[in-house]
């Protein structure tokens, strides 16, 4: 494992969060609540452990991160709702090893919540890509009626949709109303 790889899995994990609990319209739908569940396939991004599951511990949390990506392209506005998450899930990084495994970081404060211990890594992944050169790559979908944030991965910088389904909806859009 690359020592960047469990970054790049939270930074992802944050992201998917932060939609689950703050994009209105998903890839063209009105966003349904959040359950349990959308919060397993959110950690199942960072980790193959089962977590018992708070939503209310979450909620919080992760609608600060989706305000917060939303503010980009400004920076600065977006660093202080960040700022302001890591201090109140008391972000401390530390290594841990569990037996029979490698070291690895963790990002909460001895007792808190496994909640708080994972909005605290979200938070430590986004203010590491803020205090990048790649906060660029962070955008809202480019569809009518999508409100996802992405992380652009393309080597030229200019994926524009969340998904394939957003970019193929636009697409016959565009036919359509080419075609009237």
């Amino acid at each position: 494992m690359e020592p960047t790889d469990h970054l790049k899995a939270s930074l992802t994990a944050a992201i998917a969060l932060a939609n689950v609990f703050g994009a209105p319209t998903r890839q063209g739908r009105p966003a349904i609540a959040p359950d349990d569940e959308a919060i397993r396939a959110v950690l199942r991004l960072t980790t193959n452990r089962t977590i018992p599951i708070e939503l209310h511990e979450y909620e919080t949390g992760a609608r600060q991160l989706y305000d917060a990506l939303s503010l980009l392209p400004d920076v600065d506005a977006a660093v202080e709702l960040i700022n302001d998450l890591l201090r109140r899930t008391q972000a401390a990084p530390q290594l841990m090893r569990e037996p029979g495994a490698l070291w690895h970081l963790h990002f909460a404060a001895p007792g808190v919540s496994a909640a708080t211990g994972w909005l605290a890594e979200f938070a430590t992944a986004v203010a590491m890509l803020l205090g990048s050169h790649e906060a660029e790559r962070l955008r809202r979908c480019a569809a009518e009626r999508c409100d996802e944030l992405f992380l652009d991965s393309t080597k030229n910088h200019t994926q524009r949709f969340c998904s394939t389904a957003c970019q193929n909806r636009t697409k016959v859009a565009a036919h359509r109303a080419r075609s009237a």
